[in-house]
């Protein structure tokens, strides 16, 4: 499953009123940079740490800086490995 394809969907989750201003165009673009406010960046992280399995609390361990940061981080602790975007996007609404 492609990455960036899910980010961009689960920020389409995180932040609906102006998700395309946050969309990443590559997996080296800085979360920094994204537009996402503190609370997009929460339900990022959650819906994130739910797809890939990853606890509550692990998750509030990430330092990821970049969307690979950030993949690295959920492939290093995942308990479930997503396959299909649409069903994990369906699964987290």
């Amino acid at each position: 499953m492609n990455f960036l394809e899910l980010f961009n969907g689960v920020v389409d989750l995180a932040k609906p009123v102006s998700a395309a201003q946050s969309h990443a165009a590559s997996m080296q673009d800085q979360l920094a940079d994204l537009k996402l406010d503190s609370l997009d960046t929460i339900m990022l992280a959650m819906y994130l740490g739910e797809i890939y399995g990853v606890e509550e609390d692990t998750m509030r361990e990430m330092e990821a800086t970049t969307v690979t940061d950030l993949q690295a981080f959920l492939e290093a602790h995942k308990t479930h490995t997503p396959t299909d975007l649409e069903a994990e996007l369906a699964r987290v609404k």
